[in-house]
């Protein structure tokens, strides 16, 4: 009896890690036309959207479920790559990627409309996962909540016969920075059964130096700056790693009280974050004052031996040499991540003999202001290394019904199909030797901008219909 028990449970245990997806619910589009309004740019491909929930394990290794979003071009004519979007820091559990009408929704759909199938994980203790408590700035369990949503994905869209590429890209902001090096590191240094191998990452404006950069902010002399972050990183350490019995061990008495109601869930960041700042300016404090004076002694000698120095170390992300094509962006006057995080890993990655990182200056922008230049880095370093290969466009058919006008069209102009129902098309630009010149989607009206790239002469148009088969059609530019 006891070995049929036994073998059941092996045999259960074996399809849950058979199974990575749990349930996939579609979400509403994003046209490219809203896309490329919000970017101020021209964004290729409008945009499916899908919640994602998954099989992942919590930071005890339990198994457990997750959430996120999954943003798919809205185009099968081609191979895209695999990419991860990893989120900021958020006030709630709520206000994550996989919950429609979230402002930062709008990068890694973003990142879909220019050619990359992209996940975005609502980590652990967020969204619909249940641990109690967010494990914040803790790098295993960032790094695994991406490499999960990214196999899980994999199976969903295996199922669906959407193919993508072996492209895989990574990119993150604030938290999301720090999640970004973590998961990075571990697909380089842990290769494992799914084969992923970084095609380019950008880590933007992150808290990479948890036990050095982060810890001497609780000694800097002026303003406290977002002081229920600063504490928020201590409670999440000590869910983790059992750091102490009661929160009087390690925070001060008189901020217990909030420490307490934030991490029950009661008050969200923000209201917690606004307490303690009035405390903090109430008592003319610092933060270091936050914390008892046997633990603000351990932090500011980096006590080897203190338990909540080492909990620090083992969260810092940086000591490794990245091979892919990395950009390491940042801002000067960021006032919540000191930009010391991003320097200092580009310098103890390049000792550790990486020749691949690019250390970019976003220039005198606040933490709030470098995000979106730091987006429009992140998709001009991306875009030069997509691979979309063409997966075909089905069978050709003869439509002679649809003309295509003006023609000959001037190089830069309008081209219009007419004679076909309306609605958006994929389409491929090829030249007289067959060579692809092009690709994209064309309007609901059936229009498409010419590249001025184009040799002057004749172009082969190629596009792909409802029904799955495509019509060729020349033309000529001049």
């Amino acid at each position: 009896m006891k070995s049929i028990y036994i073998l059941c449970l092996t045999l259960f245990s074996l399809s849950l890690s058979a199974q990575t997806y749990v349930t996939v619910e579609p979400q509403t589009g994003t046209s490219r036309l809203a896309l490329s309004f919000t970017a101020g740019r021209n964004i290729p491909y409008s945009v499916e959207n899908y919640k994602i929930t998954y099989n992942t394990t919590d930071v005890f290794g339990q198994p457990t479920v997750a959430s996120g979003l999954l943003c798919v071009p809205a185009d099968r004519g081609r191979l895209f790559a695999l990419a991860v979007y990893n989120h900021g820091t958020v006030a709630g559990r709520e206000l994550v990627p996989s919950r429609e009408g979230i402002t930062e929704r709008f990068i890694p759909q973003v990142m879909a409309g220019v050619g990359m199938i992209t996940v975005a994980p609502d980590y652990l203790g967020l969204g619909d996962n249940d641990a109690p408590v967010h494990p914040y700035v803790h790098a295993d369990s960032e790094a695994s909540a991406g490499r999960d949503l990214v196999a899980a994905a994999k199976q969903w869209l295996d199922e669906e016969e959407i193919d993508y590429s072996d492209q895989f890209f990574i990119t993150g902001y604030s938290q999301g920075g720090h999640a970004t090096q973590a998961l990075h590191r571990d697909v380089q240094t842990n290769p494992g059964p799914d084969s992923l191998k970084v095609t380019a990452a950008t880590h933007l404006s992150g808290p990479y130096s948890i036990s050095d950069v982060m810890r001497e902010t609780l000694f800097a002399e002026g303003q406290a700056t977002l002081p229920g972050y600063i504490v928020y990183t201590y409670i999440s350490y000590d869910y983790v790693y059992d750091l102490f019995d009661d929160f009087n061990e390690i925070f001060a008495d008189e901020y217990v009280g909030n420490v307490d109601s934030f991490a029950r869930g009661l008050i969200d960041l923000g209201a917690f974050n606004t307490r303690l700042e009035e405390q903090i300016a109430e008592n003319n404090a610092s933060l270091a004052d936050l914390l008892q004076d046997s633990i603000a002694t351990q932090l500011m000698t980096a006590d080897p031996t203190s338990p909540t120095y080492q909990a620090l170390l083992d969260n810092d992300t940086y000591d490794w040499a990245p091979e892919a094509p990395t950009l390491m962006y940042y801002c000067t006057a960021d006032e919540q991540v000191p930009f010391r995080n991003a320097v200092l890993a580009d310098s103890v990655m390049t000792a550790n003999g990486s020749t691949s990182v690019d250390l970019r200056d976003g220039g005198n922008l606040t933490h709030g202001g470098c995000l979106l230049p730091a987006l429009n880095a992140t998709l001009d370093f991306f875009i030069p290394l997509l691979d979309l290969q063409v997966v075909g466009l089905g069978d050709v058919v003869d439509l002679p019904e649809v003309r295509l006008s003006p023609n000959p069209v001037a190089l830069g102009s309008r081209l219009r199909l007419s004679g076909l129902p309306q609605r958006e098309y994929a389409f491929v630009l090829y030249d007289q030797t067959g060579r692809e010149t092009g690709h994209g989607v064309t309007s609901a009206t059936g229009e498409l901008q010419v590249p001025t790239s184009l040799t002057p002469g004749m172009q082969i148009l190629r596009v792909q219909l409802a029904d799955g088969t495509s019509l060729v059609r020349r033309f000529f530019t001049k």
